[in-house]
């Protein structure tokens, strides 16, 4: 190390006692302003100087390095580069503008009201004897679903794909007949009740869903090309429903992580309510055949569970039907 640092003392000295050409350029009247200049005076030794005016704007200094040796001048010209975003700015509004189409013309997302029934393996409304006592109240078995996530993948446009999403569902079974339901390890049944009037005789499930559908729309909405938004020329109003035909048709798996069955009636002049938690052998899964269709903003669905309603073997053969209409699309 010491050697290397004397070989290089040695240098820097002959140099600096050397008084020929190997010096800077004395007259900086043709260099260039902005320059950042590296050279070797007898006088200065080794030295650098940025020429050019103070006030010039950092961004433009220096824009040019220069090496002067006793043979050569070696001159470093340095621009700034000026990139186009406008290409990739386009391109990522362009991605935005697809996703929000995407969404606007996917019908999931929203709520749901309807009506629940029960329907005899026959096909028929008209329960056997066996399962009469699960025979319904039908304007007060009342669905309803909050569809909160939706995910759709397009075939090339918006005019056709596949969406998966997920929601909350709220089944009411009001039953028409003044029964009791009641369960033991074995099967579900009804205790007849001669007093009093059961003014409520409700089951309920909540549980999860997620649907798997095939979708078409017919609307027209077409993307701007990315030289219209680079050009400004597109005007962006949003993406409307307005008269659009939509059908949809394909699956929905629900999972019930809660059951309960509630009785209201009146005794002595008082209202009386009892709930229980169980199962009563209700199936706790369900896969439904749903179809949906619609104009513009309305959309009209109906439901039919390929399961039935309680477990094999344990409970009337029933299955289970909604149908109703989304209130509000989000």
């Amino acid at each position: 190390m010491r050697n290397t640092i004397g070989i290089a003392t040695l240098t820097v000295a002959a140099l600096l006692a050397h008084r020929s050409p190997v010096r800077a350029q004395d007259d900086s009247t043709s260099t260039r302003r902005n320059t950042l200049e590296i050279g070797v005076d007898a006088e200065r030794g080794l030295y650098t100087q940025v020429n050019g005016k103070d006030d010039t704007p950092e961004e433009d200094r220096p824009d040019t390095i220069t090496f002067q040796t006793r043979r050569k001048i070696i001159t470093i010209l340095s621009a700034n580069k000026v990139m186009d975003t406008t290409g990739v700015a386009a391109a990522k509004r362009r991605r935005e503008l697809r996703r929000a189409r995407r969404n606007a013309f996917t019908y999931w997302t929203g709520v749901e009201l309807g009506l629940n029934n029960l329907m005899a393996p026959d096909g028929g409304f008209d329960l056997p004897e066996k399962a009469r006592f699960m025979q319904l109240e039908d304007a007060n078995s009342r669905f309803l679903a909050l569809n909160l996530a939706q995910y759709k993948l397009e075939f090339s446009s918006h005019h056709a794909g596949i969406f998966t999403g997920l929601g909350l569902e709220f089944v009411n079974y009001r039953l028409s007949n003044n029964v009791r339901l009641a369960y033991d390890a074995d099967s579900v049944f009804a205790q007849t009740v001669v007093e009093p009037d059961l003014r409520k005789n409700k089951l309920r499930q909540i549980g999860l869903r997620v649907p798997l559908m095939l979708e078409f729309n017919t609307k027209r909405s077409p993307l701007p090309t990315e030289d219209a938004l680079r050009s400004g020329t597109w005007k962006d109003h949003g993406f409307s429903r307005k008269n659009n035909f939509h059908l949809a048709f394909g699956l929905v798996g629900s999972w019930y992580f809660d059951t309960m069955y509630k009785v209201k009636y009146r005794q002595d002049g008082d209202v009386q309510k009892e709930r229980s938690k169980g199962s009563f052998h209700l199936l706790d899964h369900r896969l439904a055949a749903r179809a949906q269709v619609g104009w513009g903003g309305l959309n009209l669905f109906a439901e039919y569970a390929l399961t039935p309603l309680f477990r094999e073997g344990r409970g009337p053969e029933l299955v289970p039907v909604n149908a109703g209409l989304t209130l509000v699309g989000f």
